[in-house]
């Protein structure tokens, strides 16, 4: 991988991997709020695939790490973006919880994207990249789903 691919992919696996750790701690922060109900089953599906995205994102960063020059992905708690976690404290209702999730979900999403351009040539970092993605995806549609299904039935409610 050239110097200039390689600080690019640096950036970007970082990146994805701080997104999969702000993923975890809101699914966490989301388990622990009232009301959630059978949303619970969605919002522990995401945390522990949150949890093993990260482990495999730092398989492939471990991988290319002998070609590359970087420092460590930490290991910490902090999370990129507080007004995330604000938000998700503040939401009252499933449709809030989700409504914030689906946003990190879009973002995540996003970062898969991009990084695939890197991987054409590592076939197995490739396949896990790209179940990463269909399962983000398939999370993102569970929360879109969530949110606009609970959204119909509160405007029928009110038509009534």
């Amino acid at each position: 991988m050239e110097e200039s691919k390689g600080n690019e992919f640096i950036q970007m696996i970082r990146a994805l991997w701080n997104e999969q750790k702000k993923r975890e701690i809101l699914y966490l922060e989301a388990l622990k709020k009232d009301g959630m109900g059978s949303f619970r089953r969605v919002l522990s599906q995401g945390h522990v695939s949150a949890v093993l995205f990260q482990r495999e994102i730092r398989a492939i960063y471990d991988y290319f790490k002998c070609f590359l020059t970087d420092k460590e992905l930490a290991d910490n708690n902090q999370i990129s973006s507080r007004a995330s976690l604000q938000i998700l404290e503040e939401a009252r209702d499933k449709e809030e919880v989700a409504s914030c999730l689906k946003k990190i979900e879009a973002a995540t999403l996003q970062l898969y994207k991009s990084l695939t351009a890197y991987l054409e040539r590592e076939p197995e970092a490739q396949r896990v990249v790209d179940e990463h993605l269909t399962r983000t995806s398939e999370f993102y549609e569970m929360l879109c789903k969530l949110e606009v299904g609970n959204r119909r039935s509160i405007e029928f409610t009110a038509a009534a």
